[in-house]
């Protein structure tokens, strides 16, 4: 009778333990990023198929797109299953004696770029492919499993909006995590503090915004700017050379005479210089002292992202030398 039971109990153990390696082999050979890498490749493909389908045809097809689509296709079908990551700049390097996460693996699953692209605004200013994920979504960047690698991660602009506009420490810790990553390391945080907590620029909302608290508390601050910066686009926009000047002479009086000028895409948030124009964009200062913050929390804002290098953009004595090439060209023609 006991023999029979040591039987029963050895076979038991031996099931069990055939289990749990089985188990082990099979999570080895088989992890968790390789079963959702497979998966989405298999996606890519199956859309590929059926736009190579389409683009092949003799009747209405294009020949050209058809042979683009099948190299695309040999491609994925020949791609070998790896872990993709991108090494982080400034994070637990080994010249600094620091073992931190300076990986950030989330592409190794989410590797279609394609797709992350049109998942993500156009006008983003921050580059996956140098950042990572993790800088704006958190969670854990070096994780390959589900669970550890989206625990406490913000998966959309509205849990990043309720998170970091819950205070300034949010916002700074954010442009701290961007500054550390910023391969072109710049003076503070003047670059990071235009980005707002889900990662794009922060909106200007205009002196408007600004004037109707602040009025209260810097009155003269303001009558002085009012007469002078605020209303500069309307004395410059007088003057015949930037009346006479073309597209190319205007943008370099937008430069200075605007709020929030963006040369990349040829427009500005305001004539005048206005608030903005040295404190930067007030979406989340604006946002801050409208909620049940105190000013202290704003003033934060403030402190770390402004730096004297932002009045030199324009306060410096060569930026009108446009203006004197004009002149002495309209003096020119009237000795003519």
């Amino acid at each position: 009778m006991g023999s029979n039971l040591n039987l029963i109990l050895l076979t038991t153990i031996s099931i069990l333990m055939l289990g749990v390696s089985g188990v082990w082999f099979y999570r080895e050979f088989n992890p968790e990023w390789k079963q959702y890498q497979r998966a989405a490749l298999r996606e890519q493909v199956s859309k590929l198929e059926e736009s190579y389908t389409f683009w092949s045809n003799p009747e209405y097809g294009e020949p050209k797109e058809a042979e683009n689509l099948k190299t695309r296709l040999d491609f994925l079908r020949k791609k070998r299953l790896a872990i993709k990551q991108i090494l982080l700049k400034g994070e637990g390097l080994w010249s600094n004696q620091e073992n931190g996460p300076r990986v950030d693996r989330c592409m190794t699953c989410h590797f279609d770029e394609e797709k992350l692209g049109k998942e993500h605004p156009e006008d983003l200013p921050i580059s996956f492919d140098i950042y990572g994920c993790t800088v704006c979504h958190e969670g854990n960047g070096k994780a390959l499993e589900f669970q550890p690698a989206h625990e406490k991660m913000y998966t959309d602009r509205k849990s990043m909006e309720a998170a970091r506009f819950e205070s300034a420490d949010e916002l700074i810790g954010l442009w701290k995590r961007l500054s550390d990553l910023n391969p072109e390391k710049v003076t503070k945080f003047r670059e990071e503090s235009l980005i707002g907590p889900t990662g794009e620029y922060q909106i200007y909302v205009g002196r408007k915004k600004c004037i109707k608290c602040h009025k209260k508390t810097h009155p003269e601050h303001l009558k002085r700017w009012g007469k002078s910066k605020f209303n500069s686009f309307e004395r410059i926009s007088k003057e015949p050379d930037f009346q006479k000047g073309d597209i190319g002479y205007r943008r370099k009086c937008y430069k200075c005479h605007t709020t929030g000028y963006r040369e990349d895409k040829d427009l500005y948030a305001e004539q005048g210089v206005g608030c903005e124009a040295c404190h930067g964009p007030g979406e989340v200062y604006s946002e801050l002292m409208g909620g049940k913050k105190t000013i202290e929390e704003a003033r934060k804002l403030t402190r770390i992202s402004f730096e004297f290098n932002t009045c030199g953009n324009c306060h410096i004595p060569k930026r009108h030398e446009m203006r004197k090439e004009y002149l002495e060209e309209i003096d020119k023609d009237g000795e003519e």
